[in-house]
Protein backbone atom coordinates (compact mmCIF):
# COMPACT_ATOMS: atom_id res chain seq x y z
CA UNK A 1 0.00 0.00 0.00
CA UNK A 2 2.88 2.24 0.76
CA UNK A 3 4.37 1.77 -2.71
CA UNK A 4 1.07 2.71 -4.34
CA UNK A 5 0.78 5.92 -2.29
CA UNK A 6 4.34 6.92 -3.15
CA UNK A 7 3.82 6.34 -6.86
CA UNK A 8 0.59 8.35 -6.77
CA UNK A 9 2.37 11.19 -5.04
CA UNK A 10 5.25 11.25 -7.56
CA UNK A 11 2.80 11.11 -10.46
CA UNK A 12 0.89 14.06 -8.99
CA UNK A 13 4.14 16.01 -8.74
CA UNK A 14 4.88 15.46 -12.44
CA UNK A 15 1.46 16.78 -13.52
CA UNK A 16 1.53 20.23 -11.95
CA UNK A 17 -0.49 21.99 -14.66
CA UNK A 18 0.52 25.15 -16.52
CA UNK A 19 3.52 26.84 -15.01
CA UNK A 20 4.53 30.47 -14.98
CA UNK A 21 7.05 30.05 -17.81
CA UNK A 22 4.49 28.47 -20.10
CA UNK A 23 1.98 31.23 -19.33
CA UNK A 24 4.50 34.00 -20.06
CA UNK A 25 5.56 32.29 -23.29
CA UNK A 26 1.95 32.02 -24.47
CA UNK A 27 1.30 35.66 -23.53
CA UNK A 28 4.42 36.77 -25.47
CA UNK A 29 3.38 34.85 -28.58
CA UNK A 30 -0.15 36.27 -28.38
CA UNK A 31 1.26 39.81 -28.03
CA UNK A 32 3.44 39.36 -31.12
CA UNK A 33 0.50 38.05 -33.15
CA UNK A 34 -1.84 40.87 -32.06
CA UNK A 35 0.82 43.53 -32.74
CA UNK A 36 1.43 42.09 -36.21
CA UNK A 37 -2.28 42.10 -37.01
CA UNK A 38 -2.68 45.72 -35.86
CA UNK A 39 0.35 46.81 -37.92
CA UNK A 40 -1.01 45.01 -40.95
CA UNK A 41 -4.41 46.66 -40.49
CA UNK A 42 -2.87 50.14 -40.21
CA UNK A 43 -0.76 49.54 -43.33
CA UNK A 44 -3.82 48.30 -45.24
CA UNK A 45 -5.94 51.31 -44.28
CA UNK A 46 -3.13 53.74 -45.18
CA UNK A 47 -2.54 52.05 -48.55
CA UNK A 48 -6.25 52.04 -49.28
CA UNK A 49 -6.52 55.77 -48.55
CA UNK A 50 -3.42 56.49 -50.65
CA UNK A 51 -4.84 54.55 -53.62
CA UNK A 52 -8.23 56.21 -53.26
CA UNK A 53 -6.70 59.70 -53.22
CA UNK A 54 -4.39 58.90 -56.16
CA UNK A 55 -7.35 57.71 -58.23
CA UNK A 56 -9.47 60.69 -57.23
CA UNK A 57 -6.57 63.07 -57.95
CA UNK A 58 -6.07 61.63 -61.42
CA UNK A 59 -9.78 61.93 -62.18
CA UNK A 60 -9.82 65.55 -60.97
CA UNK A 61 -6.77 66.39 -63.10
CA UNK A 62 -8.43 64.90 -66.19
CA UNK A 63 -11.67 66.78 -65.46
CA UNK A 64 -9.71 70.03 -65.10
CA UNK A 65 -8.08 69.47 -68.50
CA UNK A 66 -11.49 68.82 -70.06
CA UNK A 67 -12.87 72.02 -68.50
CA UNK A 68 -9.93 74.03 -69.86
CA UNK A 69 -10.43 72.45 -73.29
CA UNK A 70 -14.15 73.33 -73.20
CA UNK A 71 -13.24 76.87 -72.09
CA UNK A 72 -10.91 77.15 -75.08
CA UNK A 73 -13.49 75.73 -77.50
CA UNK A 74 -16.18 78.19 -76.36
CA UNK A 75 -14.24 81.24 -77.65
CA UNK A 76 -11.81 82.28 -80.33
CA UNK A 77 -8.15 81.44 -79.72
CA UNK A 78 -7.01 85.06 -79.22
CA UNK A 79 -9.79 85.55 -76.65
CA UNK A 80 -8.79 82.35 -74.84
CA UNK A 81 -5.13 83.42 -74.67
CA UNK A 82 -6.12 86.91 -73.50
CA UNK A 83 -8.35 85.53 -70.72
CA UNK A 84 -5.72 83.18 -69.33
CA UNK A 85 -2.92 85.71 -69.76
CA UNK A 86 -4.03 88.69 -67.73
CA UNK A 87 -7.66 89.60 -68.33
CA UNK A 88 -9.54 89.79 -65.01
CA UNK A 89 -6.21 89.53 -63.15
CA UNK A 90 -5.76 85.86 -64.11
CA UNK A 91 -2.29 85.30 -65.48
CA UNK A 92 -2.14 81.52 -65.61
CA UNK A 93 1.28 81.60 -67.28
CA UNK A 94 2.94 82.89 -64.10
CA UNK A 95 0.47 81.80 -61.39
CA UNK A 96 -1.55 78.76 -60.41
CA UNK A 97 -5.17 78.90 -61.56
CA UNK A 98 -8.19 76.61 -61.49
CA UNK A 99 -11.52 76.32 -63.30
CA UNK A 100 -14.69 77.15 -61.41
CA UNK A 101 -18.16 77.29 -62.98
CA UNK A 102 -16.69 77.67 -66.45
CA UNK A 103 -14.41 80.54 -65.43
CA UNK A 104 -10.67 80.74 -64.89
CA UNK A 105 -9.90 81.66 -61.26
CA UNK A 106 -6.51 82.63 -59.85
CA UNK A 107 -5.07 80.29 -57.18
CA UNK A 108 -5.60 76.66 -56.32
CA UNK A 109 -8.91 75.06 -55.44
CA UNK A 110 -9.13 73.14 -52.16
CA UNK A 111 -11.57 70.23 -52.10
CA UNK A 112 -12.62 68.55 -48.85
CA UNK A 113 -10.89 71.18 -46.70
CA UNK A 114 -10.09 70.02 -43.18
CA UNK A 115 -10.66 66.32 -43.90
CA UNK A 116 -8.13 63.52 -44.39
CA UNK A 117 -9.21 63.56 -48.06
CA UNK A 118 -8.27 67.24 -48.62
CA UNK A 119 -7.11 67.77 -52.22
CA UNK A 120 -5.49 70.85 -53.78
CA UNK A 121 -6.06 71.33 -57.52
CA UNK A 122 -4.45 73.86 -59.86
CA UNK A 123 -3.05 74.31 -63.34
CA UNK A 124 -0.35 76.39 -64.95
CA UNK A 125 0.13 77.24 -68.61
CA UNK A 126 3.33 77.40 -70.64
CA UNK A 127 3.65 79.00 -74.07
CA UNK A 128 5.00 76.43 -76.53
CA UNK A 129 4.41 78.53 -79.66
CA UNK A 130 6.84 78.44 -82.52
CA UNK A 131 6.55 80.57 -85.65
CA UNK A 132 2.94 80.79 -86.75
CA UNK A 133 1.78 77.80 -84.71
CA UNK A 134 0.24 78.87 -81.43
CA UNK A 135 0.52 76.18 -78.76
CA UNK A 136 -0.10 76.23 -75.00
CA UNK A 137 0.92 73.44 -72.61
CA UNK A 138 -1.44 72.84 -69.68
CA UNK A 139 0.02 71.20 -66.56
CA UNK A 140 -2.57 70.23 -63.96
CA UNK A 141 -1.41 69.27 -60.47
CA UNK A 142 -3.52 67.69 -57.74
CA UNK A 143 -1.81 67.15 -54.38
CA UNK A 144 -2.77 65.88 -50.95
CA UNK A 145 -1.15 65.20 -47.61
CA UNK A 146 -0.87 61.66 -46.29
CA UNK A 147 0.67 61.77 -42.84
CA UNK A 148 3.87 63.79 -43.12
CA UNK A 149 4.19 63.15 -46.88
CA UNK A 150 2.79 65.28 -49.69
CA UNK A 151 1.68 63.16 -52.61
CA UNK A 152 0.63 64.45 -56.00
CA UNK A 153 -0.48 63.55 -59.49
CA UNK A 154 0.15 65.54 -62.65
CA UNK A 155 -1.59 65.55 -65.98
CA UNK A 156 -0.44 67.37 -69.10
CA UNK A 157 -1.88 68.31 -72.45
CA UNK A 158 -1.20 70.80 -75.21
CA UNK A 159 -3.83 73.09 -76.66
CA UNK A 160 -3.71 74.81 -80.00
CA UNK A 161 -5.91 76.91 -82.22
CA UNK A 162 -7.31 73.80 -83.80
CA UNK A 163 -10.16 75.65 -85.52
CA UNK A 164 -7.66 77.42 -87.80
CA UNK A 165 -5.14 74.60 -88.35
Amino acid sequence: MRVAATSLRSEALRENGIGLVETLLALGIATIIVTSMVSLSIFTVRSSLQNKLALEGTQLANQEIEQIRAFRDARAWPDFVAEVNGTNSTNCFNNDCHMSSGLVVLGEEVLGAGTPQELHKSFRLTDQSSGENSLVRVAVTVNWRLGADIKYTNSYTELSDWKVQ
